[in-house]
This record gives structure tokens, C-alpha cells and sequence, in this order.
């Protein structure tokens, strides 16, 4: 990779955790770089932009994007182009009985719609010649059925079928839209990381919460990663080429 090209990534969930670390390393790798995310993020660099946005509101989430982000992306400078869909909500820790449906709404949408139209605005947005990497943080959750995960595991089995979507639209004959031909997709496990959402889980009273204790076992056995972890491999994968239309992974360790 040319290490004078224009770089330009969109990450969401930048105030912490994951989303945090990729930003940094991003950054420290000459990106230009766009967080979203409902607070503002302890990043100070003249390269990174921060965007004030609560991702459960979907009719909030066109305009903004579009007026904030649309011309940037659309000018045509960005060489490689990377979209991290990093931020999640965690549901409701509860059986699914006792799960209410606004809450539940709200869950698909930060993890399902949010993510999903984000995909859709890089396509559209970013030049044909340009190399766009698009990297959907995923779970062990979107292929095992987690007790009490019900809501969360459903919105992370739709990202990863949506991302297998709309890899299988990129040469697909009956595409009539245009999209960067260097197009790849990562549907990314994280493994068990020391984040905000694993302590809430931690946290919460086994009386409400009788699974929660595979949380606290995580955390006392000391298997919880680094959010640098993972982020360095999804950057890896943003950085590199010859990726196939759609792959797989979990963190390695």
C-alpha cells in the first residue's frame, strides 16, 4: 500500500473500547478518520472529525450523514476508504418473555439498520477506483445461541447475513448501481474483550441475569483481550488487499 494515498475511514462507537482503539490506530497510520457515536470521543488529532449521533434514531441517521459526510466522501481524493461498524447496543440481558419490544426495536436498530445503511452510503459514495474495506463487528453471539442474548444474538445473525448480502450483490448480473470493484467485506469476531458492555454484563445482579455468571468467569480467569486486540486486526484488514468479496475471522490468540 501506497503510504502517500488518501485514506479516509469511518468508524462508529468511537467514545471507548474497540471503537476507540481502531480510531487510534487508524490515525496513527496517516488515516483521516470520522467517529460516530452519541458522546463526544477523548480523541484530539487534526485528522479525526467526530460526529454527534445516536444511532437508534434511524430517521435521524440519512441526514446527518449525508449533509456532514456525503461531499467529503464523495470528492473523489480517497484512495482507500474504510468503513469499522463497531458501535452496538447490548439488549436487554433478560429472556425473551420479558423483553420489551421498544428496547427490542432499538437494539436492531443501532446493531442491524444503523450498520446496514452505513454499508449502503460507502457503496454508493465512494469512488469506483477506489479500495473500500468494510468491516462488520460481529460476535460469537451471531451463530450460538446465548441464553438471555436473545435480542442481541438476533441483530448480530442479521449483520452477518446482511454483509454476506450484500457481498453476494457486488457480482451479482443484475446489479445496476455502481460500486468500487476492490470491494471486501469482514464479518469480525472479537473474541471476549475487556469493553464497557462485557462489565455491564459483569455487573448485573444474577437474580435478573442467572446467566451473567460466564461474564464474571471471563473476567476473573483473565481471558478478557485488550480492545488494541482486535483493533489491529481489523486495521490489518482495512490495510490490506486481496481479501476475497466476504470472509470470516476471529481475533487469534
Amino acid at each position: 500500500m501506497d503510504a502517500h494515498e488518501q485514506r479516509w475511514a469511518l468508524v462508529t462507537g468511537t467514545t471507548r473500547g474497540i471503537g476507540a482503539a481502531v480510531a487510534a490506530q487508524l490515525l496513527d497510520g496517516g488515516w483521516d478518520v470520522v467517529g460516530v457515536a452519541r458522546h463526544a470521543a477523548a480523541i484530539e488529532h487534526p485528522r479525526y472529525r467526530h460526529v454527534a449521533l445516536d444511532l437508534s434514531d434511524p430517521s435521524a441517521l440519512e441526514p446527518a450523514i449525508e449533509r456532514q459526510l456525503g461531499p467529503v466522501l464523495r470528492d473523489g481524493r480517497w484512495r482507500r476508504v474504510a468503513l469499522v461498524n463497531n458501535a452496538a447496543a447490548g439488549g436487554a440481558l433478560a429472556p425473551l418473555e420479558r423483553i420489551d419490544p421498544v428496547d427490542h426495536a432499538r437494539v436492531h436498530a443501532v446493531n442491524v439498520v444503523a450498520a446496514a445503511w452505513l454499508m449502503g452510503f460507502v457503496l454508493r459514495c465512494t469512488d469506483p477506483g477506489a479500495a473500500l474495506r468494510i468491516v462488520n463487528v460481529s460476535s460469537g453471539a451471531a451463530v450460538r445461541a446465548f441464553p438471555g442474548l436473545g435480542d442481541y444474538c438476533g441483530s448480530k445473525a442479521a449483520l452477518r447475513m446482511i454483509g454476506m448480502a450484500a457481498a453476494a450483490e457486488l457480482d451479482s448480473p443484475l446489479r445496476n448501481t455502481p460500486a468500487p470493484a476492490d470491494t471486501a467485506i469482514l464479518s469480525y469476531e472479537p473474541g471476549t474483550v475487556d469493553t464497557a458492555m462485557q462489565e455491564g454484563a459483569r455487573q448485573r445482579p444474577l437474580a435478573d441475569y442467572p446467566w451473567g455468571q460466564l461474564f464474571r468467569d471471563f473476567h476473573a480467569s483473565g481471558s478478557l483481550a485488550p480492545p488494541s486486540a482486535p483493533a489491529q486486526e481489523i486495521v490489518e484488514f482495512v490495510e490490506g488487499d486481496g481479501h476475497a468479496r466476504f470472509t470470516e475471522r476471529r481475533l487469534r490468540r
